[in-house]
């Protein structure tokens, strides 16, 4: 790497650094940030290249700003480098913004040895000191501390007061879930509200978060993401009413929330996720611009004071909880306007029932339905109900694991007769089912969707949930395309996709319009054939994919 004049742009390693380079420009400590390439930013574009093909930038006629931006794209690791051996870059170095602290960054992502944890933070505070000592300001911190167990709270303490008092921007702190004594966050580091102003993303993973009524004002404060964290509903609503800009919300899994209240002066609030919240009782949605609502736990009462802007509705829960029963009736009320809704299911146990109102702009709709250990009593036909009520629906995907609806076989040849149905939908085109199998209300169901949906353009069965191929071709396993061998498939599930392929091709295949176009996918035939064990089916194809 050339000085002063010229900076080749090539791959070479460089070797470990052991600390940062102060005014002196001594040696730098190794750590990494969310690098980008130098095209991103379309600077070396029209960069004179040498014969090998190198970009050669002159630096000195490079304007200091355009220094800085390219500085920035570079990880901390590399940034910190070239900052030891180029004056320019030297100067930048000392306006270097961007932390992001782990065990992979530091070079210690292999290290499991005694004092490993030890070696991390020491690393880690050794940063911190040199940016203090120097003046350097910390706009981006992400510190990951999830496996550190005994790092002092002192430690964490020292090192947020740096960064906050240097204006910081984003924060993102993890701490392990197994630490025996929880960490306070320092809400005192907050008062100050030139340093809260600044504040546009606050990231908190498993820690103790009060906060009180001399919290600052974050003005700026777009995203906030609260995992694991000890918060009472009083301190939540404060927090929120200190940040008007937010723009995304995110809460998950802290357990002291009975009643969440989303306050109106949210206005810019577009996407709110709430999930294993487990003594969640009631959400109160008054910001009247929120877009996408992402909700996972048990049914709720949800009240939504202005739903006109509510596109995008996500429901889900682990726990057996009849969500479509439950959205059949709620959500016409709670999101009348809704464009897109997926909806996750475990064990669900009542038919869903027909809607008691139309959802008139639904777009897009996808329902995955989980076992839950029980036996299946759910008719997967009860889901009409769902398309008959939208009229504006162009696509549908379901998920349906085998022992997630009732699978009763009956005499086929009596159980389809051709004919029409009550209702059209006239705008779907795409149907997905994955899962697919021979239970009698799924072949109806898809029966039903081929006669009553003029519009269709495509229609995937696929019989292996996920991991199949079309039907009859046999030149490829596409499982393998990531991990090099087919996934799993249990004896049982081979034999019911097997008749999920012969059930498709006797009563739906004869019943697809020409124009449609027509998957089923299969088991791969080289790994996945019942006879073999799985690790002879892995090898058969990659021998396979070798030759």
């Amino acid at each position: 790497m050339e000085t002063q004049g010229a900076v080749r742009t090539t791959h070479q390693s460089l070797p470990e650094l052991d600390a940062y380079p102060a005014n002196n420009g001594s040696m730098a400590s190794s750590a990494e940030t969310n690098a980008q390439t130098c095209g991103d930013g379309n600077i070396c574009g029209d960069a004179p290249k040498t014969r090998d093909g190198a970009l050669n930038l002159e630096l000195e006629k490079l304007p200091e700003d355009t220094i800085r931006h390219i500085h920035s794209l570079i990880p901390v690791q590399d940034a910190a480098r070239v900052a030891c051996v180029s004056r320019q870059f030297l100067r930048s170095w000392r306006c270097y913004s961007k932390l992001i602290l782990t065990k992979k960054a530091l070079g210690l992502s292999d290290d499991n040895s005694e004092g490993s944890e030890i070696r991390y933070i020491s690393k880690i505070d050794k940063i911190f000191n040199t940016y203090s000592c120097n003046g350097m300001k910390i706009k981006t911190l992400r510190i990951d501390l999830h496996l550190c167990e005994s790092v002092s709270a002192s430690y964490i303490d020292r090192w947020l007061h740096i960064a906050v008092k240097s204006g910081i921007n984003e924060l993102s702190l993890s701490l392990p879930y197994s630490r025996k004594k929880k960490y306070y966050f320092p809400y005192l580091i907050l008062f100050d509200e030139t340093a809260t102003s600044l504040l546009q993303s606050l990231y908190l993973v498993e820690c103790i978060f009060e906060p009180i009524e001399t919290l600052g004002i974050f003005r700026k404060l777009k995203s906030l993401d609260l995992f694991f964290v000890h918060i009472t509903e009083k301190g939540l609503q404060l927090l929120l009413s200190k940040s008007s800009g937010l723009e995304r919300v995110q809460i998950d899994s802290c357990t002291e929330i009975i009643c969440l209240k989303i306050p109106c002066t949210l206005q810019k609030l577009k996407l709110l996720i709430v999930k294993a919240c487990e003594k969640i009782q009631v959400v109160e949605i008054s910001a009247p611009n929120l877009s996408t609502f992402d909700y996972n736990g048990v049914p709720l009462e949800i009240c939504i004071r202005d739903p006109s802007q509510l596109k995008h509705v996500y429901l889900s829960s682990y726990m057996p909880s009849r969500i479509l029963s439950y959205v059949s009736a709620k959500l016409p009320s709670i999101a009348r306007n809704v464009e897109r809704l997926t909806l996750l299911s475990r064990g669900e146990n009542v038919n869903t029932p027909m809607l008691p109102h139309k959802l008139l702009h639904l777009k897009s709709l996808e329902i995955k339905l989980h076992r839950s250990g029980e036996s299946p009593i759910y008719d997967i036909f009860s889901v009409v109900s769902f398309l008959d009520a939208s009229p504006a629906l162009e696509s549908f995907i379901l998920h349906a694991e085998r022992d997630a609806i009732i699978h009763d076989c009956v005499a086929w040849d009596d159980l389809y007769p051709r004919g029409e149905s009550a209702y059209k939908h006239n705008r779907l085109r795409r149907v997905k089912i994955t899962g697919f199998h021979s239970a009698k209300s799924l072949i109806k169901f898809v029966i039903h969707i081929l006669e009553s949906a003029p519009s269709l353009e495509s229609l995937m069965l696929d019989t292996t949930h996920g991991y199949g191929q079309k039907a009859g071709d046999a030149s490829k396993c596409t499982a393998s395309k990531r991990r090099g061998k087919c996934s799993f498939m249990s004896v049982r599930d081979i034999k019911d996709a097997n008749s999920a392929v012969e059930a498709a091709g006797r009563y739906i295949s004869g019943r697809v319009p020409s124009a449609v176009e027509y998957e089923v996918l299969e088991p791969c035939r080289r790994c996945h054939t019942g006879s073999q064990t799985v690790d002879e089916g892995w090898w058969a194809c990659l021998k396979q994919r070798s030759g």
